[in-house]
């Protein structure tokens, strides 16, 4: 049987507000650098892992303009556009 949709059993908005928990410990001014940098190697690892994750994932046909604009987005930033 051929399915049309998937269920989707995770929440981006969850792990996106899980990893800014640990974005906060990292940076909380009342923490020392020990644990500052445990934090930071978890988002490391976290990356990592998420990396070798899309090696795995096919190209798909507005990926490379998803990209594009999140690069865009990130100079803007960097220029203080946004």
């Amino acid at each position: 049987m051929l399915y049309m949709y998937m269920i989707k059993d995770w929440d981006r908005a969850k792990i996106c507000n899980t990893i800014r928990k640990i974005t906060f410990a990292a940076t909380d001014p009342r923490m020392d650098g020990f644990v500052g940098w445990g934090c930071k190697q978890d988002l490391y690892k976290i990356l990592w892992f998420v990396e070798d994750e899309l090696e795995k994932c096919s190209t798909y046909v507005d990926e490379k303009e998803f990209i594009k604009k999140r690069e865009q987005n990130k100079m803007l930033k960097a220029l203080g556009k946004k």
